[in-house]
């Protein structure tokens, strides 16, 4: 506009001016021209690497405008002779749009092309035009890929296949397979995963994440709910193709839900071991009462009747079922009576009602208020804070600390890359929480 003359030149010459444009007009031509070839060579099945495309934008972040008007226009204006030069032209934009923004000028129009494209009626390429808005609106709120896709993605992509089936695992093992797209992030898998278990609120959603474990559960990391999935797949497919994903609870400040099998089944696996391992036990002073002996013998014909078994359980099993300093209280003849007649009693209670009842008693018999937390049971679990036991039966005096919004630290340290131990909570399949503590409390009848 200043050559023209909208404004004065300020001391600067028409030819310094004019080189000047010149010179940008070089550098531009220079970084668009193999942009350009390699667009043309992907296309027309010239034979190039795949990658280079990525590279170059990669590169020249200031290009990605240009890759998108090059791959448009080969698509609109496309002449070659091969029938199947238009759809790789295509599946070479549904890669861009998952890596690459463009710059907020192009991207109403980019839009618009895309919505005419798969709303025009019979038009040509109505899926994958739909798909790469769906990519390109994913890409301007995550960012986009990071990770250059795999040799087995890029293939699946340019052979039209823009999904996989990949594992996750609940606690206790449970599978379940869900269909990943190229731009999936771990908040999409947490909103599905929790929608089976009948959750739908955000906050309830918040409390769950998506874990990376390799090398055999020595390393344990978090996902931001914004990574993408095969971003994350890629990169550990280079340390440990055994590599697999893990969904935990990590916050407890919504109740539970227990009209939801798997939601039950899920809670019921991730906190069971942190019980058995007395995580979640407060040994009293002195003397274990009866009335808690048969409190603890109950769990036990619980979580033996939520293995669908009928049978009275053997003193082998019973040592499985009673956290270790738990059963020393006692001798084993002594535990075998006591879970046997409480065996008994859950007869009628299928599995699920078993799991039910043993979560019942740490999450589903108590109110938080700002003065006094009451329990219809004899164990309570508080996250997060300690408790004191009150001289009132049945009534629990909490620390402040515990009204806060309380979080189970599953990963401890949650660093990239940090190893873990053996016998680390996720590891094992469940959260540990070294400050959850259960109190064995004395009630009067």
């Amino acid at each position: 506009m200043k050559f023209m003359g909208d404004h004065p030149l300020r001391g600067q010459s028409e030819h310094f001016v004019l080189c000047t444009f010149l010179k940008v007009k070089i550098l531009l031509w220079t970084i668009t021209h193999p942009l350009f070839k390699v667009v043309l060579m992907l296309i027309y099945d010239i034979p190039i690497n795949y990658f280079t495309l990525l590279q170059l934008i990669g590169e020249y972040g200031l290009m990605r405008d240009e890759a998108y008007c090059q791959v448009l226009k080969q698509i609109t204006a496309n002449t070659s002779s091969k029938t199947d030069s238009s759809q790789k032209g295509w599946r070479l934009l549904y890669t861009l749009t998952a890596y690459c923004r463009c710059s907020e000028v192009l991207k109403p129009f980019l839009v618009k092309f895309l919505q005419d494209a798969y709303k025009s009626p019979g038009a040509l390429f109505q899926g994958i035009a739909k798909a790469c808005e769906q990519n390109l609106r994913k890409t301007f709120q995550f960012g986009g890929r990071s990770v250059f896709p795999s040799s087995m993605e890029l293939k699946a992509i340019m052979a039209g296949r823009s999904s996989k089936r990949q594992l996750f695992l609940f606690p206790g093992g449970i599978e379940r397979h869900l269909k990943i797209k190229t731009c999936s992030v771990a908040l999409d898998v947490i909103e599905e995963l929790c929608y089976e278990m009948s959750l739908q609120r955000l906050e309830a959603m918040d409390e769950y994440t998506i874990f990376i474990v390799t090398n055999r559960g020595q390393n344990v990391r978090p996902l931001n709910k914004r990574e993408y999935i095969l971003d994350i797949a890629t990169e550990a497919e280079q340390i440990d193709s055994n590599y697999s994903f893990w969904f935990r609870r990590v916050i407890w400040a919504q109740p539970l839900k227990f009209d939801n099998e798997l939601s039950v089944t899920i809670h019921y696996n991730q906190v069971l071991p942190d019980y058995l391992k007395g995580l979640l036990n407060v040994l009293p002073p002195g003397k274990v009462s009866e009335q808690q002996f048969n409190q603890i013998a109950k769990l036990a014909a619980l979580q033996h009747r939520a293995k669908d078994s009928l049978y009275a359980p053997t003193i082998h099993e019973i040592v499985e079922y009673i956290p270790a300093q738990l059963f020393t209280r006692q001798g084993p003849q002594q535990w075998l009576h006591l879970v046997a007649q409480h065996t008994h009693a859950v007869q009628s209670l299928n599995p699920h009602q078993a799991r039910s009842q043993f979560l019942g008693t740490f999450f589903s018999r108590h109110t938080h208020t700002h003065k006094r937390t009451l329990c219809d049971c004899s164990f309570c679990l508080f996250v997060g804070g300690f408790s004191e036991v009150s001289t009132e039966a049945g009534s629990v005096n909490t620390h402040p600390a515990a009204y806060c919004r309380n979080k189970l630290p599953l990963c401890g340290h949650l660093a990239r890359g940090d190893d873990k131990p053996q016998g680390h909570p996720v590891t094992a399949g469940a959260g540990d929480a070294p400050h959850t503590h259960m109190k064995l409390t004395q009630q009067n009848s």
